[in-house]
């Protein structure tokens, strides 16, 4: 419970500093791609829970590594993070600043899955309608399941909308069991 009391301070005076700075995308861009890395990559992991680097190497390393694609903002978030629960922390402190991010930002995630690929321009399309019918700016993936058969099934944020050839037959099936 303390990690997530902890999570939420950071990822608040984060966003706060970078907004009163007008750094807000640069962080927020800085901010995955690190979490990225400290998912991906367990050197790195190992680099951000070592107990035995300080604080203030750690900020200047990650200064240093990062570059034009880290943020100095980002960067002293490890000084306050150490031991094995430094990336637990430090995804839980991403996920609450992107989720204030997308807020301030009008923006909604949506996770749509079709049968077969798609070209750019019909996801540009998809994207539009969807930015029109919601009202907001959509933050659009798309994924392929070929067990769809055809349709597309919706996922914004917390809701579920499936238009799915393969659902519409699991449907019918369920209904002509039933007689």
């Amino acid at each position: 419970m303390a990690l997530k009391h902890n999570a939420k301070h950071l990822a608040k005076a984060l966003y706060s500093v970078s907004e009163q700075n007008k750094v807000l995308d640069s962080v927020h861009s800085a901010l995955n791609t690190v979490n990225d890395l400290v998912k991906i990559n367990s050197q790195f992991r190992a680099f951000v829970q070592s107990k035995r680097i300080k604080s203030e190497e750690k900020v200047s390393i990650l200064n240093n590594v990062m570059g034009e694609v880290g943020h100095p903002l980002v960067s002293e978030i490890f000084s306050f993070l150490k031991g094995n629960q430094a990336a637990n922390i430090f995804r839980d402190v991403t996920s609450l600043f992107n989720r204030r991010y997308n807020h301030g930002k009008n923006i909604v995630s949506v996770k749509g899955t079709v049968a077969s690929s798609i070209t750019e321009d019909e996801k540009s399309s998809l994207k539009s309608s969807l930015d029109l019918i919601l009202g907001k700016n959509t933050d659009l993936v798309i994924n392929v399941d070929e067990a769809l058969i055809g349709g597309i099934r919706l996922r914004i944020e917390n809701t579920y909308l499936d238009a799915s050839v393969q659902s519409q037959l699991q449907t019918l099936r369920g209904e002509l069991l039933q007689l």
